[in-house]
C-alpha cells in the first residue's frame, strides 16, 4: 500500500521568491527557457547546464564541481548513470545521478563538440570524447578563451548546528538565475530545477520514494517540500470521479 502523503501543503499557495525557487509548470515552458538559453555564443554550454539542473535534478554547485571522467567514459561515450561526489554534495554524501532524456545526453555532447572545436582542455590522445578527464564540465569564458570556474569558501550551518565550510561557484549560480529570468522566470533560481523534477514526476504518479532517490534526500518529507502541489488537477480529479452521481432533490 502507498503511503500517504501530508496534506498541509496544499492548505496555501506557494510563494515563489520567498525561500522557494519558482518551478516551471509546463514542458513548453521549460522548451522556451532552453531555447533562451542557447542563443549566443554561449549557448550549448548554458543549455547543458539547464539540462544538469532540470534533467538530472542536481543543485548548481554540484553541476559546478561535476569533471568530464564523471559523466563520459574514457572511450567517449556519455554515460547513462554517474556518481555525484560525496564531496561535491550539501550532505557530503555519494548519490548516483542519471542522463536519459534524449535531449539532455544530445545537449552535452554539443557542448562536447564545441569545447573540442574551440580546442578548450582537450584530451592529448583523443580519449573521453576529446576533452581533458581531469577538467571541469562547465566552463568559464573570459573574452574568446574557455576557463575554470572560480569558487569562494561559504560557510553554513547543518541542523545539528556544525558550521561546515564549502567552496561554492557564485558566478554560476548568477548565470542560471539571469539565464532563467530572462526567459520569463521571474522567480527562477538554481533551484528551480530540482524542483521542477520533483514536482513533475510527481504530477506522473511517480513513488515518492523515487522522487527520494532522484534527488538524494535522505528524509522523504524533504523530498515532499520540493513538490509543488497541483490544485487544478486535483480540483479535475474529484469533479471527474462524481461527474456520475446525480445530486439529491
Amino acid at each position: 500500500m502507498p503511503k500517504l502523503r501530508p496534506t498541509r501543503r496544499l492548505l496555501a499557495e506557494p510563494e515563489h521568491g520567498r525561500g522557494k525557487a519558482q518551478v516551471v509548470d509546463r514542458p513548453g515552458q521549460l522548451a522556451h527557457i532552453l531555447w533562451a538559453a542557447s542563443r549566443g555564443d554561449l549557448g550549448r554550454r548554458n543549455v547543458a547546464v539547464i539540462w544538469m539542473l532540470f534533467g538530472s535534478g542536481l543543485r548548481v554547485n554540484e553541476v559546478a564541481h561535476l569533471r568530464v571522467s564523471d559523466v563520459f567514459y574514457a572511450n567517449g561515450q556519455l554515460k547513462e548513470v554517474f556518481s555525484v561526489r560525496g564531496a561535491t554534495t550539501k550532505t557530503d554524501t555519494y548519490r548516483p545521478g542519471f542522463i536519459l532524456a534524449r535531449q539532455h545526453r544530445e545537449a552535452l555532447l554539443a557542448w562536447r563538440d564545441q569545447r573540442v572545436a574551440d580546442n578548450a582542455f582537450i584530451s592529448q590522445d583523443g580519449s573521453y570524447g576529446g576533452l581533458d578527464p581531469n577538467s571541469e564540465l562547465i566552463l568559464g569564458r573570459r573574452g574568446k578563451r574557455w576557463q575554470r570556474l572560480a569558487f569562494n569558501n561559504k560557510a553554513y550551518k547543518t541542523s545539528p548546528g556544525e558550521v561546515v565550510t564549502t567552496k561554492v561557484c557564485g558566478s554560476l549560480e548568477n548565470l542560471v538565475r539571469e539565464l532563467l529570468k530572462g526567459a520569463g522566470l521571474n522567480y527562477g533560481s538554481s533551484h528551480s530545477g530540482r524542483r521542477t523534477l520533483a514536482t513533475w514526476l510527481d504530477r506522473k504518479g511517480y513513488d515518492l520514494e523515487l522522487i527520494q532517490l532522484i534527488l538524494g534526500h535522505k528524509n522523504p518529507d524533504m523530498s515532499l517540500e520540493y513538490i509543488d502541489p497541483d490544485l487544478p488537477r486535483i480540483k479535475a480529479a474529484f469533479q471527474s470521479i462524481w461527474s456520475g452521481v446525480k445530486p439529491a432533490n
